[in-house]
């Protein structure tokens, strides 16, 4: 779907403004933001596709305006709500309670194995690679155009890419399909590949830098021949 996460190429949002050192946290809520994505994971809740699926369902103005870690905390309290994990009136509850009581310990959950994990995750992520029996139909060098439709679920394609012709410049092997595995409907894998565009195509001739290209990998049910 198209939403206000694509941010890529849109006019009027001002600089970036990027500073010589960022902290990895600006306050102690956000390491345990950071900690709600390995463990709930770990434990089968949800997976890194149908995670970004629910980071862009926030509404436009609460994404834009939250912390980056809020993001984090908004997705993984849905998914609990729809899965049935938790509730939202429990949600609200436990909020009230530490907001009235700020210096309550939290329960106590000791548990040296997600240690362990959270440090494993942190050195190796999520590998995505997978061995299918199906062959690319594409090979290096050919040029491909982007499907510039708008389906109504989670998808990779950035939306500057849609309908844009790039040459193929590297092949990955299959990964995990995110189209597929967003849904929550099981896992399976396409073809990926490296596709170069000049930045003209993107962006136009006259804001473009004319000697730029920019690299997108793009899963195979993404592209097609392009006509020569």
């Amino acid at each position: 779907m198209n939403g206000i996460h694509d941010l890529g190429g849109i006019d009027g949002m001002g600089p970036v403004g990027p500073t010589a050192w960022e902290p990895p946290y600006h306050a102690e809520w956000e390491k345990a933001a950071w900690a709600l994505f390995p463990f709930a994971a770990r434990a089968g809740m949800f997976g890194l596709d149908e995670f970004r699926k629910h980071l862009e369902g926030m509404h436009p103005l609460h994404y834009l305006t939250a912390f980056y870690y809020e993001h984090w905390v908004d997705a993984v309290e849905r998914i609990g709500c729809e899965k049935g994990h938790w509730t939202r009136e429990e949600l609200d509850k436990r909020t009230a309670y530490y907001l009235q009581y700020p210096d309550a310990p939290l329960p106590p959950n000791d548990d040296p194995a997600l240690v362990d994990f959270a440090n494993w995750a942190i050195q190796n992520g999520f590998p995505a690679a997978r061995q299918i029996e199906t062959a690319p139909k594409f090979r290096i060098g050919d040029k491909v155009v982007v499907d510039a439709s708008v389906p109504r679920h989670h998808h990779r394609r950035p939306r500057y890419a849609m309908g844009r012709v790039g040459e193929i410049v590297m092949h990955h092997g299959a990964h995990v399909f995110p189209d597929t595995t967003a849904a929550g409907g099981g896992e399976t894998a396409e073809h990926l590949y490296t596709v170069r565009f000049a930045q003209s195509e993107l962006y136009g001739a006259e804001h473009a830098d004319p000697n730029a290209c920019q690299h997108v990998d793009m899963w195979e049910p993404y592209i097609t021949l392009a006509r020569s």
